[in-house]
């Protein structure tokens, strides 16, 4: 993962991304998918951001879920995913159509927390 300095999109201070990530296609999970960056039925992870004083980590990946695997009903589909932990407690791991909405809860749940450290 590179380091880049995008604490102001993220909110948090260290910010470390994956050279599959393309901004280019935060709208468009399916591109990573199609490039065979994230195999069928896979995930991967872009970025990880961490804030020291609040012990808290995130990920944003992009997964790809076929429900049929699994004996369910529904398309094959790829989507982003962001997982949260406080400590080595797991606030939350949800899906997300676009990076953008991944990135406004992340940046979001940070600074509640921030509010709540204060």
């Amino acid at each position: 993962m590179s380091d880049r300095s995008d604490e102001w999109q993220i909110g948090m201070p260290s910010v470390r991304w994956s050279a599959h990530y393309e901004p280019r296609w935060d709208a468009t999970p399916d591109a990573y998918a199609e490039a065979g960056i994230v195999p069928w039925g896979r995930s991967r992870r872009l970025m990880r951001a961490d804030d020291t004083r609040l012990g808290m980590k995130a990920y944003l990946g992009v997964q790809h879920s076929d429900p049929s695997r699994w004996g369910l009903p529904g398309d094959a589909r790829t989507r982003f995913f962001l997982s949260v932990l406080l400590g080595k407690r797991t606030l939350f791991l949800r899906t997300f159509d676009t990076a953008s909405e991944a990135f406004a809860v992340l940046h979001e749940i940070h600074d509640r927390l921030m509010g709540q450290a204060r």
